[in-house]
């Protein structure tokens, strides 16, 4: 609130040859008396507070040369507190300085000297000096404003304690007399608020990695700041995770209470999610606090991407028992990102026994593997082994791919063995020479000694002229022969059975046996000859 305050007061210097201002008054001062002086009256009071003080500031100028008995003017000053006249309660103090008396038609020099005696400051002072007729104003510092007889300085805003003073130089025509003038002074105090005006900001912005892997987590960090000059509240930032994109919890979204920020205070979070699937993602984030503020993020683009293996098995052609076979595996990086740590893994082949591995292979127990390291997208890579084989049949040869955040493949092959057949037959009696019309006992036996089953094993035992059947647990009598099934035989079997007959004459009688089976072309013949007498 502003209060405008005013007042006037009087500085009327009365005493004789006395100048106090701009104003001619009817009482004569400086007259000769009979002593050829100057006659002087005290000096006078007028206005508020003290009067009749020397200024230091502003010594007097000479007075104009008198007569020579006549004593030297002395200097006149008063002082005024405004607006209470008591300067304990006062804010303005007006000091006046002028010589107590100057000669007409000479210049002379007077000052005015405002002090504020607050604490605070004082605004629009104003000094205002209404001059009497009979002056005339040679200059003042400052500048005055108006016109005689009514003058005015504005003298602006006073700081606690400051002074300022106002100059002046003027003469006088009257030939004698009393000079007086009026002077005052305004001002405005002021009760001040200050408020601080401010303007927050907001803004966010986020990072994270240009590339990953699909199996890799991918963590999205946030940093929300306020580069304004006042306080952003109750900030929040909302982050939406890009489409096949879900954190731990499933959540596809994530909201964060920032709070309050300071001005040019950060804060951050980080999100952290897995991607369903390969490609490129873009995302970003938006902020809001109290006030309406908004502020959205950067894009920020992320490329998800993943290694892809296959791998294709090779085996060598059918081969005989106990050769060596060469198995291969070619594994090929059909994604586009490296497969790192990539690994192949070969069982040992049922039927084998290991005999080598190239590309830094190593045999266990487990069977052979070979680390091949990182594999670039598009590269390929082939491993193999050797082993020999132990059996006919069919080996079955398979091996498996994996590499990080590459999903584990497999591929297989078979190839056969083929063994040798063969087979070996007795037809054996106990006794060589035996009667004529005895029974007579004959054993028969057959092996496979090749490599392979034996299948259709059969043996067939022809009996000479004067020869007869008598009995067999496993022989089947046709006429004069006796056939003997034994089916599927394996390496090593052995079948044997027997069959009775008897001579119904007497010589050497020449039993025949034959052994066929489909693995052989030839049949296996076996003879016993008996000699029957009577």
């Amino acid at each position: 609130m502003t209060m405008k305050m005013r007042m006037m007061t009087l500085l009327a210097l009365c005493s004789a040859g006395t100048l106090a201002g701009c104003g001619v008054s009817d009482e004569w001062y400086g007259r000769d008396d009979k002593s050829g002086g100057v006659e002087t009256t005290p000096k006078g009071s007028g206005g508020y507070g003290d009067t009749g003080r020397a200024a230091a500031a502003e010594p007097a100028p000479a007075p104009a040369p008198a007569r020579a008995a006549a004593p030297a003017p002395s200097s006149n000053s008063s002082v005024m507190y405004y607006p209470t006249g008591d300067r304990a309660t006062s804010a303005i103090m007006l000091e006046r300085f002028a010589p107590a008396e100057v000669v007409s038609g000479q210049e002379f020099d007077y000052s005015y000297k405002v002090t504020n005696l607050t604490s605070m400051e004082l605004r629009d002072v104003m000094l205002k000096d209404s001059c009497a007729q009979g002056i005339t104003l040679v200059k003042s510092d400052p500048q005055y404003m108006g016109n005689i007889p009514d003058l005015t300085w504005a003298l602006g805003a006073f700081t606690p304690g400051q002074s300022k003073t106002v100059k002046l130089t003027a003469k006088t025509n009257n030939a004698s007399g009393v000079l007086t003038n009026c002077a005052s002074v305004s001002y405005n105090s002021l009760l001040c608020v200050s408020t601080n005006v401010v303007q927050p900001g907001l803004k966010v912005a986020i990072s994270k990695p240009e590339m990953k892997l699909l199996c890799d987590e991918i963590c999205v960090r946030i940093v929300v700041e306020n580069p304004g000059t006042g306080v952003a509240r109750n900030a929040k930032v909302t982050y939406n995770l890009p489409a096949g994109w879900t954190m731990a919890d499933g959540k596809t979204s994530q909201t964060f209470d920032a709070g309050d920020l300071l001005p040019g205070q950060k804060k951050e979070a980080t999100v952290c999610a897995k991607a369903s699937k390969t490609g490129n993602f873009s995302s970003s984030a938006s902020a809001m606090a109290d006030g309406g503020l908004k502020a959205s993020s950067n894009n920020a683009s992320t490329a998800v991407r993943q290694p892809v293996l296959t791998i294709a098995a090779e085996c060598p052609p059918g081969t005989l028992i106990g050769r060596q076979m060469n198995f291969k595996f070619t594994v090929k990086n059909t994604g586009d990102a490296t497969s790192a740590n990539t690994m192949v893994m070969a069982p040992l082949p049922a039927g084998t026994t290991f005999v080598s591995a190239d590309m830094g292979g190593t045999a266990s127990a487990g069977g052979t593997s070979w680390n091949l390291g990182d594999l670039a997208a598009g590269a390929s890579k082939t491993v193999s082994y050797v082993v020999r084989n132990t059996g006919a049949g069919t080996i079955n040869a398979s091996a498996s791919v994996k590499g990080d955040c590459a999903t584990e493949v497999a591929a297989n092959c078979n190839t056969s063995v083929q063994g040798v057949p063969d087979i070996g037959t007795t037809v054996t009696d106990d006794d060589g020479v035996t009667v004529v019309g005895a029974n007579h006992t004959y054993r028969v036996e057959v092996k496979n000694q090749g490599q392979i089953n034996l299948t259709n094993v059969k043996m067939v035992v022809t009996l000479p002229a004067d020869m007869v059947f008598v009995s067999s647990a496993d022989g089947k009598a046709m006429g004069n022969k006796v056939e003997f099934s034994f089916g599927t035989m394996a390496p090593g079997a052995i079948k044997a059975s027997s069959f009775i007959v008897k001579s119904t004459k007497a010589g050497e009688k020449l039993v025949v046996g034959e052994t066929t089976c489909t693995e052989l072309k030839t049949p296996v013949r076996d003879d016993e000859l008996t000699n029957f007498i009577d």
